[in-house]
């Protein structure tokens, strides 16, 4: 697939295609802007792009977040990158949400085990009560492929930013107060991709194991926006299937998708 304008030949000091035989990927393209590495990823599987090929970018103009909310993805400040892979038809769909978290989470805390990060339902990545990283699952229009788009915020302090992003964001150079080099964040979550479909394919249980571990709503009390229903109650985690399971007075929801309205306060330092 031939280079497409305005894409590096050079990333993080190396040449492109030297970090692809490295990952092992098919290919991989960097920018120093993107609209969305999403977007980009979009097209070049509908151009048959392979599994595994990979976007990134050191800014987004146009970075997107779950239900159309913005992802503010600002240069030099973080990791903004897309992942091409094929559908897991041999396991539940619900699943593949939860895995992706799990795997940035892990790959976060064996880079920085300092960090303690626990997992919004499916799959924001939390630490201190505010927000690290999001990730936003898309199907290009070919099918059979997912896009998995994941937003880490590395060295961008939140601590000069406007209230509301100092108030519900956060960054690893926040809590760990040093730098973190993007390509060794992206090295680590894409080992941990690679590790845990591998998992999933014959052990679906282990994933859902390791991601309640990591769970910050279980025993809270939530508001669950599910299409028209808005179903609040004490969060009990996930099933084996990645379903979020809420008890209201001694009934369980069980709720297969849906968008967390609001949790009771987290105090700092959780």
């Amino acid at each position: 697939m031939n280079r497409a304008p305005g894409a590096l030949d050079r990333w993080e000091g190396r040449p492109v295609e030297e970090w692809a035989r490295r990952w092992d990927v098919p290919l991989l393209e960097a920018y120093d802007e993107l609209p969305s590495t999403n977007d980009r990823l979009c097209v070049l599987a509908e151009a048959g792009a392979a599994h595994f090929t990979v976007v990134t970018a050191d800014s987004q103009t146009a970075g997107k977040g779950r239900s159309g909310k913005r992802w503010e993805s600002p240069a030099g400040m973080g990791l903004w990158i897309s992942f091409l892979v094929r559908s897991e038809s041999q396991v539940p769909a619900t699943l593949v949400p939860i895995l992706v978290g799990l795997a940035a989470t892990r790959a976060l805390e064996r880079l920085c085990p300092s960090l303690r990060p626990g997992i919004k339902w499916p799959n924001d990545i939390y630490c201190q009560g505010r927000k690290l990283a999001g990730i936003l699952i898309e199907s290009p229009a070919i099918g059979e492929m997912l896009v998995l788009g994941i937003g880490i915020n590395l060295n961008n302090s939140t601590r000069q930013a406007p209230g509301e992003i100092a108030r519900k964001a956060i960054a690893v150079a926040d809590i760990t107060g040093t730098t973190v080099s993007p390509e060794s964040v992206l090295t680590g979550v894409l080992r941990e991709i690679e590790l845990l479909l591998a998992s999933l394919r014959t052990n679906s249980l282990s994933i859902a194991d390791q991601w309640r571990a990591r769970c910050m709503l279980e025993g809270r009390t939530v508001g669950v926006r599910h299409g028209d229903l808005l179903v609040q109650g004490v969060c009990q985690g996930i099933d084996d299937l990645g379903h979020l399971v809420v008890m209201d007075q001694g009934e369980a929801t069980t709720l297969a998708s849906g968008s967390i309205e609001w949790i009771e306060a987290i105090e700092p330092g959780e």
